[in-house]
């Protein structure tokens, strides 16, 4: 668990920055659990309207459903810790590059592949289809070297966020 110390605060309002290869960019307004900027963060948000996520709705997720999103400087990928009161839903494993960790800021490239990693031990790779041709083979190679990362040994990623998420969760 992130501590408070040098460098770390709590519960203070972040913005999560989304920007994709087309160059739009997504914002959310997100609580601040933990933050080492130029490190790592966890942020929690509350999802405001239902919405489903993979083929044929995969994962309904509600409104008051909650995310614990977790972020590193140094992987090639974070992950959305997805919960319905205290129980998991799922894992949500945006792969991204250029991941910058600021006191009000958390920024990322989205590289339109996810993995999304259930209670089952059921994985799903998304999005592959939508990578555009022209993609760089620098990008190329940070999705091959995340996939193999998360699809390889998701048991030790998904301990690890939960270790890391429960002590936010009330009661």
């Amino acid at each position: 668990m992130l501590r408070n110390g040098s460098g770390v605060s709590k519960m203070e309002v972040i913005v999560e920055r989304k920007r994709r290869l087309d160059g739009s960019v997504e914002e959310f307004l997100c609580d601040g659990l933990a933050l080492e900027p130029g490190r790592r963060a966890v942020l929690r948000y509350v999802i405001e309207r239902d919405r489903s996520v993979g083929p044929g709705g995969l994962l309904p997720l509600r409104p008051g459903n909650m995310t614990i999103a977790h972020y590193w400087h140094d992987r090639a990928f974070n992950v959305y810790h997805w919960l319905d009161g205290r129980r998991t839903i799922g894992y949500y494993c945006n792969i991204a590059a250029e991941t910058s960790i600021a006191a009000d800021a958390v920024e990322y490239l989205d590289l339109v592949v996810d993995v999304l990693l259930r209670p089952s031990g059921a994985i799903d790779v998304l999005d592959e289809e939508e990578l555009p041709a022209d993609l760089s083979p620098a990008h190329r190679g940070t999705i091959a070297r995340a996939l193999e990362e998360l699809v390889t040994n998701p048991r030790r990623l998904i301990a690890e966020i939960e270790r890391e998420s429960r002590p936010f969760l009330a009661g």
